[in-house]
């Protein structure tokens, strides 16, 4: 995955003082405050991120004499660096922008002060260079847990989804839903900008939720905490009926609790997904005790006398 720095200057509204190669890409999620680097110290330098020079870097630079600076910034710019960005508006030297222009890298300039750029530079990597995956399921948000509701084509996961989106609760994506893996434990998935606020149900077809229901029915992302895959009734198959702990399944490598609910007519589908997210919150604010795990615990006490 990589971001072209011509996306990133579009994105960010970014100023450019010199354009540097068009194939220029950023590939690292981290951010590199080249202070060091312009004072001579080159160890242990990342020359692959984005390069910011802040008030206190510009500062510095400001203050060297002219053969100074320009050792400086022409050692800084011979590395194959993706970019330099001049934060809080600071005046670029002409020096920069003269070695910049001979060894072809972008100089970019913002008004955003170092701190509040380096946040959003970096929520912005983090999402467009995450590894990610696209499955057919469903997400919503369900009382404030984010719900990836799973199973075969016609199972009924629009149909349930759509009951529990007229019981107030959000969509996220419906039948196609993109996964990303946001730093080493988070999954968080959103729709496509194609399927964005439309859901099919058989036998009416495409509707707009947006139109229906307004925007308070819809939420453009959300953290993925469980998984709810809905499967044909089998009598033969074995059931959790005390729900002591979860199945778990993973995505990327990043493993969820799983639950199995089998489908068959007169089953409300939709309050079941509602309780299942409920009961994982309860879970989750008594720090996994729950009552089932404590009535269990109970009766292995009482058997082991």
């Amino acid at each position: 995955m990589a971001v072209k720095v011509a996306d990133l200057v579009k994105e960010f509204d970014l100023k450019v003082y010199n354009e540097g190669l068009e194939g220029a890409e950023v590939n690292e999620v981290e951010i590199n405050r080249c202070g060091l680097q312009l004072s001579g110290y080159y160890d242990y330098f990342e020359h692959v991120r984005v390069q910011i020079i802040g008030n206190a870097e510009n500062s510095y630079l400001h203050s060297l004499p002219d053969p100074e600076r320009k050792k400086a910034v022409g050692k800084l710019l011979s590395y194959p660096i993706p970019c330099i960005v001049i934060t809080s508006g600071n005046t670029v030297s002409d020096d920069l922008l003269k070695e910049a222009a001979h060894y072809g890298r972008w100089v970019l300039g913002t008004h955003k002060s170092t701190s509040s750029f380096h946040v959003d530079l970096t929520l912005y990597l983090q999402s467009a260079l995450a590894e990610s995956i696209s499955i057919h399921a469903n997400l919503l948000d369900v009382y404030g847990v984010g719900v990836l509701i799973t199973g075969q084509s016609g199972i009924g996961k629009s149909e349930t989804a759509l009951e529990l989106i007229r019981n107030g609760h959000l969509l996220i994506a419906d039948d196609f839903v993109v996964i990303k893996k946001i730093g080493a434990d988070n999954l968080v998935g959103t729709c496509s900008e194609i399927t964005r606020n439309l859901m099919e149900i058989r036998g009416i077809g495409i509707i707009d939720i947006n139109s229906l229901f307004g925007l308070s029915a819809i939420r453009i992302q959300k953290n993925i905490e469980i998984v709810i895959n809905l499967e044909p009734w089998d009598d033969n198959a074995h059931y959790d009926r005390v729900g002591s702990e979860y199945e778990m399944t993973a995505y990327l490598d990043i493993k969820l609790p799983y639950i199995r609910v089998p489908v068959k007519p007169g089953r409300n589908l939709a309050a079941i997904v509602e309780i299942a997210a409920l009961n994982y919150r309860q879970n989750l604010m008594n720090g996994g005790n729950s009552v089932v795990s404590k009535l269990n615990e109970t009766i292995m006490r009482l058997q082991k006398k």
